[in-house]
């Protein structure tokens, strides 16, 4: 009798050693679902909603793995230098939900870009409400930074800029030159908005605070003239330096966005950094500008040089 009451409890024990081992491995094989296109269920919910927290989902969380979810998946995986194949697997789940991988960037949504923005606030490069959605200002914000900390300026967010940003060797942005100490009035913000509009409408919103920042940088250089109105109206000879003060089209009234881009750019926003000088290579050569200066960057149809 004894021995079969031995042998009934070593049974008994590697019964409930095997179930919890199960138990075990099926969480285990849970966190590393591979979720692919066809998949369904509360994973790909998941999977989607930290696709949109970063940018890259776009559509409504449907808990099924289709093309939307498959295109995004593929995004992720190239801007984070992953095998790329569309399939949500061990590496892929483990770089997503990794919060010191995050990247953020135009259109992330959630509490790390709140972290992101309110850094940028601290250093001095944002000036808006902590709003969690990755928008134009905190793009801006970021190019800025990245400018300042000699980064690679693309206004993305990634390992590098958020290391930099994080840390307590960053350069604040009361480093950069006078700009910001200057006062601007209504006037500035009426002949702003109107270069912006005439020079890029149509242009991404972008490029419009682009041309605002040229502007402005050549109201601060000492080979231009001291004034908005005056850089906007220099001529040398007979030509003006912008097409639009020989069109007229200077005269027409800014739509909403030349305004908003006018006021941003007056409130220090840099897209473009020290730039002087812009055109349009689709219609026009500006052969001076190419051999005198320096290529800064490409915006829309501009490129933008110092």
């Amino acid at each position: 009798m004894l021995f079969k009451s031995h042998k009934r409890k070593i049974f008994s024990m590697l019964f409930i050693m095997f179930l919890v081992s199960t138990q075990v491995v099926g969480v285990f094989a849970n966190s590393y679902t591979v979720l692919r296109f066809g998949s369904r269920g509360s994973e790909v919910i998941r999977l989607q909603q930290e696709l949109k927290n970063r940018g890259y989902f776009d559509a409504n969380t449907t808990g099924y793995y289709g093309p939307i979810t498959e295109t995004a998946v593929t995004n992720y995986q190239r801007d984070n230098r992953l095998i790329i194949d569309g399939i949500a697997g061990r590496q892929t789940k483990r770089s997503l939900y990794s919060q010191r991988n995050t990247v953020l960037k135009f259109g992330s949504r959630g509490s790390e870009v709140v972290r992101l923005q309110q850094e940028l606030k601290n250093r001095g490069y944002f000036h808006a409400n902590t709003t969690g959605y990755y928008g134009n200002i905190t793009q801006t914000a970021v190019i800025n930074f990245q400018r300042d900390n000699s980064l690679i300026i693309d206004g993305i967010a990634g390992p590098q800029t958020q290391g930099a940003l994080f840390s307590q060797s960053a350069t604040p942005v009361v480093s950069r030159g006078t700009s910001r100490s200057r006062s601007f009035t209504e006037d500035d913000v009426f002949w702003l908005s109107r270069i912006i509009h005439a020079e890029a409408q149509g242009e991404p919103y972008q490029g419009m605070v682009a041309v605002g920042n040229v502007v402005l940088n050549r109201v601060n250089s000492s080979q231009f003239p001291n004034s908005i109105y005056g850089v906007i109206f220099e001529y040398w000879g007979n030509i003006p330096q912008f097409s639009p003060v020989e069109e007229g089209t200077i005269y027409n009234t800014p739509g909403e966005a030349s305004v908003r881009a006018a006021r941003e750019a007056l409130n220090g926003a840099r897209p473009v950094g020290n730039s002087t000088y812009f055109f349009n290579p689709d219609k026009a050569e500006g052969r001076w500008i190419v051999e005198n200066n320096t290529y800064v960057t490409r915006i829309g149809g501009h490129t933008f040089y110092q």
